[in-house]
């Protein structure tokens, strides 16, 4: 398992990454991470002079960014402007440098684009296997309040794995739901009492539950457990909105198969929402 050693930080620096920079600085300074700071001018048919004026004015402004996170205690690298497709080229260069974690700000959602989740970012967290956090830059970057959904699948292990490290180690607040679906409907030809069995899917889901949160060890983490009854997105997002959430943590499928195209059906409606600053996992790592 690796530690946080190295965090890839892709800016974009035609919009605000106050809060971006905000994150990394407090994970930085809490892993002692090293980060890689860079910026993708994208492969377009500009000439050589007006490619070379925009490539100069990108590393003036990571430039300045790299002095804040240095006066901040933070080991970062001589930022790196790359010219390419802008998701492929942060791809490749999170695998080639063997980073931990890639760290991205949310970009302003265009006029045509259906969900809050821009499409740039939506495709780097679908093609990336390194877990990506997603700063949401409308709301202050805390960490006292974590979110963990899960469905007892492996992908949510490590999900929980990860959220439970991050609640210790930044002394945060732990949210772990299940969310089932209630019996609602069934024909008039099948004898069957709704209420009694919508009574035993809840007794089952608890006893999953219990089952799967013994493998945890949640000793001095202050946490909440709870089974919610409904649509497992809208009860994820209510959740969020209702108690002030500050960091979902969800685990996706891997790239293989069906999961190339579609990272979960659950996972991918929350996260387009961007309801807040989460982190999709794909595969295990640790935030120790």
């Amino acid at each position: 398992m690796k530690l946080l050693e190295k965090i890839l930080v892709p800016i974009d620096v035609n919009t605000d990454s106050t809060e971006q920079i905000n994150a990394t600085i407090k994970l930085a300074n809490a892993y002692k991470s090293e980060i890689i700071l860079m910026s993708v001018v994208g492969d377009t048919e500009l000439n050589d002079n007006i490619k070379d004026i925009v490539v100069k004015s990108v590393a003036e402004s990571l430039n300045e960014i790299k002095e804040v996170l240095i006066s901040n205690k933070v080991k970062v690298r001589e930022p790196e402007v790359l010219i390419g497709k802008i998701v492929d080229t942060i791809v490749q260069k999170a695998n080639s440098e063997n980073v931990n974690l890639v760290l991205i700000g949310a970009k302003e959602k265009k006029k045509r684009e259906k969900f809050k989740l821009g499409v740039i970012t939506e495709q780097i967290i679908r093609e990336s296997d390194i877990p990506v956090w997603l700063v949401n830059g409308e709301r202050k970057t805390l960490l006292s309040s974590i979110l963990c959904p899960v469905d007892f699948s492996e992908p949510s292990k490590r999900a929980l794995t990860n959220a439970v490290l991050l609640a210790r180690k930044f002394n945060a607040r732990l949210n772990i739901i299940t969310v089932y679906e209630p019996l609602e409907y069934v024909s008039k030809r099948i004898n069957i009492d709704l209420d009694e069995e919508n009574a035993t899917r809840l007794k089952r889901v608890k006893n999953e539950m219990k089952t799967f949160t013994k493998e945890f060890n949640l000793e001095g983490v202050e946490h909440k457990i709870e089974m919610k009854c409904g649509k497992a997105d809208e009860k994820i997002l209510n959740t969020i909105k209702k108690q002030n959430i500050d960091l979902l943590i969800m685990g996706t499928n891997g790239r293989t198969g069906l999961s190339r195209f579609f990272m979960g059906s659950v996972t991918e409606k929350v996260i387009r929402e961007m309801p807040c600053s989460f982190i999709t996992i794909k595969k295990m790592m640790l935030f120790n």
